[in-house]
């Protein structure tokens, strides 16, 4: 399914920006259609991205313990 709408963003993209589409009504209607076409995809991407930043996170604080009670651990 997403090949699918990949190809359908490509070509809308195409068409949008081929010399046969000079009309601006044209090109903004090909705009709106790939942003209504990627929408649901952008939405996935932050939600990972947002994940992955979270996880990050979580590394660094359990990090900072570790190394927290290794200093302990020396004095």
């Amino acid at each position: 399914m997403e090949s699918l709408v990949a190809q359908r963003i490509n070509f809308i993209a195409r068409m949008a920006t081929s010399c046969e589409c000079n009309h601006a009504e044209d090109k903004e209607l090909a705009l709106v259609w790939i942003a209504e076409l990627s929408a649901p995809y952008e939405k996935r991407f932050n939600s990972y991205q947002g994940k992955q930043e979270n996880n990050l996170l979580g590394n660094e604080v359990s990090s900072n313990k570790i190394l927290g009670n290794s200093d302990s651990i020396e004095e």
